[in-house]
């Protein structure tokens, strides 16, 4: 009895467990709540989590990576929690799908976080490298995977479409590396860039894992990005992060179509925005849902039977306001417009034709659909359709220079011309900057084109003779400031000539005082004269600076010798010996401070005063004059002495010269020998 009661409470619990179960239910992220699907992976709901974090760390199989650019990465996100936040809470209308598709392949379930490296979960979002999409696919790589791409729908961007695309490639990378992390490095750097890396690496003789391999700075950051996402997932806590409350339940659903519809008459029927709308399908080009292209299409979880059930009820009524009609001849927008009676701006915005830009023939356009047109858009016309342009006018490709700060949007927004367009004509991004001067490709009219131009070439002729004028201005500076200086060094030069002449008077005058106040000596024939003079201008060149004390001691013999004459030429005599003691102590101070060049000039001026003074002393004889002396020290002229005193000067025995000439030091009768003699043979000649 005791144990049929057991069994019966045991019964009751397992009932109520499982009305439990049924009954439960979950809040998404929108705040909707919605019953949770039992997926095989619970037992008796024991094992069910609560979020999509548990259920991601439940499936964790990679090995980890640690190393500094994985601490790194996580003091970046520890230092900015609100990023963290954001990119983390944008996925949460994605992210459930990812991990299903994940555990169904048995794959681990860390790379549901690789689009938050790839795009930060953006279905939108568009590299420079024109990848697309939450995956980040390449044109190529996109179609390789089934991805369509065309007028009116890009599958990169597909939420569903590009997860299956990325998981099959993330597959084959691992069939392909036996390893994980290769396989990431190979989804960003190509899997032939991470082969030839491998093959480098053995041929060297070292390790072929990812942390040994030598890659750009992008893939080597690629995978420790990955891993402290992974660790702040894992522990939350530690690094001081939130994780936003994801339910672990679907947020979308998917429904079929078999008509085309526009885009806002599906929002409108399941009862959600327009942009809630697009957030789901981003793969549509145009407002239009084909449905030979895109049969099924993704609704929030909760409008979706909503949507089914509109779906149902409005089998009689148009759902598409839009067809494709295919252009037959090149046309305005203008003439399409009033063909199919539609409004130019909205035919040109529902097609994304630029301004002033015509159709070409064959391009495919939404146009209104009327009520003749009531099949659906064939799948051969929606896959191939295609849109080209050619200008309202002719064109002129131009070059024209940009000015300082422009960019391809300022300088398109100065000539009036579409962002756009210039942007595809230079190659470069409307945010491109240009240098000044540098040269941009456009498209105008030709009238337009030529008179820009023609202002262009006007204004770089006026820049270049204003350039030319301030090279002439320039040049003639230049020649006034050379011909200054020029004008400086002459003046400088005369000035140095000017203090050499005064250098080289200054150290004459001595002599030449001595030369002009020395005693005239007695008459004599011009044959001896001119040879005492020769004989006194070799002495002096011989011994240029003994010649002061040479003059001293002639002018004691001459005073010696005329003791005799009468009161009037002693009195001469003893002037002419205070002038030649006078001289002497100046000739001894001026030869004390003058060096050998100084000597070298007064050499040359003493062999100049000689030869003047024998060229002029025949003529100053006749005339009754002094004689000037031969010393060329001598400047100043002598009086000449009455002709008694030279009589008894003449008169005067020879021998009373003697013992004055015994008095002489020894080291002064050699200089004072000849003049002696001369004197001693005038004196017998009278």
């Amino acid at each position: 009895m005791p144990t049929f009661r057991y069994l019966c409470a045991a019964l009751m619990l397992v009932l109520l467990a499982g009305c439990a179960s049924t009954s439960q239910t979950s809040s998404t992220g929108s705040g909707l709540r919605v019953p949770d699907l039992d997926r095989g992976r619970t037992s008796l709901g024991l094992n069910n989590p609560n979020n999509v974090w548990d259920r991601l760390r439940q499936g964790f199989a990679m090995p980890d990576l640690d190393n500094a650019t994985v601490r790194d990465r996580e003091s970046w996100y520890t230092r900015n929690p609100a990023s963290i936040q954001r990119l983390i809470g944008s996925s949460d209308k994605y992210i459930y799908h990812v991990i299903e598709a994940l555990e169904s392949r048995n794959m681990p379930t860390e790379i549901a976080l690789l689009p938050y490296v790839e795009s930060s979960f953006n279905p939108l979002a568009v590299s420079s490298a024109k990848a697309a999409g939450m995956w980040q696919f390449m044109p190529a790589t996109g179609r390789q995977y089934e991805l369509h791409q065309n007028l009116f729908l890009d599958n990169r961007r597909d939420v569903v479409q590009s997860t299956r695309a990325a998981l099959d490639y993330l597959q084959r990378l691992y069939n392909m590396f036996g390893d994980w992390h290769l396989a990431l490095a190979a989804y960003n750097w190509g899997e032939g860039n991470v082969q030839r890396a491998i093959r480098r690496n053995q041929a060297a003789g070292r390790g072929t894992s990812y942390s040994e391999l030598t890659m750009p700075q992008e893939t080597r950051q690629y995978v420790p990005k990955l891993q402290a996402l992974k660790n702040i997932v894992r522990n939350p806590a530690t690094f001081n992060t939130a994780l936003p409350n994801i339910a672990n339940h679907p947020y979308f659903d998917q429904v079929r179509i078999t008509r085309d519809m526009d885009a806002s008459i599906v929002a409108r029927m399941a009862g959600i925005s327009l942009d809630d709308f697009r957030a789901l399908n981003p793969s549509l080009n145009r407002p239009l849902v084909i449905a030979s292209l895109t049969p099924t299409l993704l609704l929030p979880w909760q409008s979706a039977p909503r949507f089914r059930q509109n779906l149902a009820n409005a089998r009689d009524e148009q759902l598409a306001s839009w067809t494709v009609w295919t252009v037959p001849a090149d046309m305005s927008v203008a003439e399409v417009a009033r063909q199919h009676g539609a409004d130019e701006e909205e035919l040109r915005s529902i097609n994304r034709i630029p301004s002033r830009m015509r159709v070409r023939s064959g391009s495919t356009l939404l146009v209104p659909r009327q009520d003749h047109h009531a099949d659906e858009i064939s799948p051969l016309v929606a896959r191939s359709g295609s849109i080209s342009f050619l200008p309202e006018v002719a064109l002129q490709t131009t070059s024209l220079k940009a000015e300082v700060g422009d960019t391809i949007a300022s300088f398109a927004e100065r000539f009036g011309l579409p962002v756009s367009s210039v942007a595809s004509w230079n190659n470069a991004s409307p945010n491109t900057r240009l240098g000044a001067g540098q040269e941009v490709t456009v498209q105008l009219p030709r009238q337009q084109a030529s008179q820009l131009l023609r202002q262009q070439q006007q204004a770089e002729a006026a820049a270049e003779r204003r350039a030319r004028e301030a090279e002439e201005r320039a040049a003639e500076r230049r020649a006034r400031e050379a011909e200054e200086r020029a004008a400086a060094e002459r003046r400088t030069r005369q000035a140095e000539e000017r203090a050499a002449a005064e250098r080289r008077t200054r150290a004459a005058e001595p002599q030449a005082r001595a030369t002009r106040n020395a005693k005239p000596e007695a008459a004599t024939t011009p044959a001896k004269r001119n040879t005492r003079t020769a004989a006194t201008s070799d002495s002096r060149q011989r011994a240029n600076s003994k010649s002061e004390e040479t003059a001293s001691a002639k002018g004691k013999r001459t005073s010696r010798q005329e003791d005799a004459a009468p009161a009037k030429g002693q009195r001469a005599v003893k002037v002419e010996d205070s002038s030649a003691n006078k001289r002497a102590s100046t000739g001894k101070a001026a030869a004390g401070k003058t060096d050998s060049k100084a000597d070298a000039t007064d050499n040359k001026a003493n062999s100049r005063t000689s030869a003047r003074s024998t060229k002029a002393e025949p003529a100053k004889r006749n005339t009754g004059k002094a004689a000037r002396a031969t010393d060329p020290a001598e400047d100043k002229p002598t009086r000449a002495k009455p002709a008694a005193d030279r009589k008894a000067a003449a008169d005067k025995p020879a021998t009373e010269k003697k013992p004055a000439e015994k008095k002489q030091p020894a080291d002064k009768k050699a200089a004072d020998k000849k003049p002696a003699n001369d004197k001693k043979t005038t004196a017998k000649s009278r």
